[in-house]
């Protein structure tokens, strides 16, 4: 195997981590949301935080798996990771 296709094994794999990572973080705080109810203008806060925190997130594992460079393979791998946790917990919840 070479090089190139470890490499992109290994940015594939973090990218998928990240996904399934942020999917994850993003119904802990909606179930957060769910049972506490905050008021309008809090929520707007929470939710612009929430965003700002996963697109640090996103671009620490973009920038540790290939360098900050968007590539295909790591979008399919982050795509595919949210896919996953999303499709896994929902048919795990009901």
């Amino acid at each position: 195997m070479s090089q190139l296709i470890r490499e992109q094994i290994f940015g594939f794999c973090v990218m998928f981590f990240c996904g399934a990572g942020i999917a994850m973080l993003r119904q802990l705080f909606r179930s957060y949301q769910k049972d506490y109810r905050p008021r309008k203008s809090i929520f707007v806060i929470q939710e612009m935080l929430f965003w700002i925190i996963a697109a640090l997130i996103t671009s620490a594992c973009l920038y540790y798996a290939d360098y900050g460079a968007v590539t295909v393979h790591g979008v399919v791998g982050f795509t595919l990771g949210a896919f996953l946790w999303y499709n896994i917990r929902k048919h795990n919840a009901g």
